[in-house]
């Protein structure tokens, strides 16, 4: 059951794991990018760790605390839509203490809109947003709360092998044309790898 505990514990792992695979965000970033996603990602977890003696039993107001992290700690554009899609959930939480499984639906939901709208981006263009959309296709699925971390990491496999020799269509990657089918996206990289630590 996803709780505030539950919640914390997550945010913790997370963070081991934006740490670990620090130089290989950077690098899969750099290679179409800033090269700043590693910077990005380690810095928003490691301020929602900072701030989790500040969480509450209410899952909204806890979402909002993660989504204000993001936007002290990254100005990049990745980093802003992720601070967007917590700000979003966050409403739809708001009072929660416990989530169900249509929880979990309603906030891939949230986050695949967010995405679209704040990243200009759709279902092809070879983003994370492709990732999320596999994920909530399997959610929408099962009702087994134990397959879900299961479910997170072989749809961020699956989303990585689907898309690979096809171009990045979205953001600065565009301007290198057909080299980004040698490339993974970024974003869809790192929750790759992020997800392996539940």
């Amino acid at each position: 059951m996803f709780n505030k505990d539950e919640m914390i514990k997550i945010f913790d792992e997370l963070l081991i794991q934006s740490k670990k695979y620090y130089d290989d965000f950077n690098e899969a970033d750099g290679k179409i990018g800033d090269g700043d996603l590693g910077i990005t990602i380690q810095n928003g977890f490691q301020e929602i760790v900072n701030n989790k003696d500040n969480f509450t039993d209410d899952l909204g107001y806890n979402f909002m605390l993660c989504s204000q992290a993001f936007v002290k700690k990254s100005g990049s554009s990745f980093g802003t839509i992720v601070a967007f899609c917590l700000m979003n959930i966050s409403k739809i939480l708001k009072g929660k203490k416990f989530l169900k499984h249509e929880d979990i639906i309603e906030i891939f939901e949230i986050c695949l809109k967010t995405i679209k709208e704040r990243g200009k981006t759709n279902l092809g263009d070879k983003t994370i947003l492709d990732t999320l959309d596999l994920i909530l296709n399997e959610i929408k699925e099962t009702k087994n709360e134990i397959k879900y971390s299961q479910i997170f990491k072989t749809s961020t496999k699956e989303a990585l092998e689907k898309f690979k020799g096809k171009k990045i269509l979205i953001g600065r990657a565009r301007m290198f044309e057909d080299k980004t089918k040698d490339f993974d996206d970024p974003g869809m990289f790192a929750l790759s790898k992020l997800v392996e630590s539940f």
